[in-house]
């Protein structure tokens, strides 16, 4: 039961990197920061590109909020978000049920962040 447990952890780990990484946005070259390029997409016509612009940035806003906070420097968090309504889901892997709270706390300073979704998942310690 434990290696089917492990082995489920580590596709999902895969799987949500991966998204992660596809999620990346390249960099601005106008030197604007993400709220502003984040209002500019919400302005803008609403086109399927746009739209995922907007979220990445977004995203990308919250996770850095995220991954600055104390207490979460082992953790493996993927922040998931639309720009449009704030909602915002956490998906990874923890090591604690205190870090699920100081995540969701982080993403929820951020400005324009009305809701915060948490599916981490507390990593089991030791095991076979």
């Amino acid at each position: 039961m434990n290696l089917k447990n492990t082995v489920v952890g580590i596709a999902a780990t895969v799987l949500l990197s991966a998204v992660a990484y596809a999620q990346t946005p390249a960099t601005n070259p106008t030197g604007q920061d993400s709220a502003t390029n984040a209002a500019a997409a919400a302005q803008m016509p609403s086109t399927k590109k746009a739209e995922r612009a907007a979220n990445r940035a977004f995203a990308k806003r919250v996770a850095h909020s995220v991954y600055k906070s104390k207490g979460l420097q082992d953790s493996d968090i993927v922040v998931f978000a639309k720009a449009k309504t704030g909602q915002v889901t956490l998906a990874g892997f923890i090591s604690s049920e205190d870090q699920d709270q100081i995540a969701q706390a982080a993403a929820g300073k951020v400005q324009g962040v009305s809701s915060v979704k948490s599916t981490l998942t507390v990593r089991e310690e030791g095991g076979s």
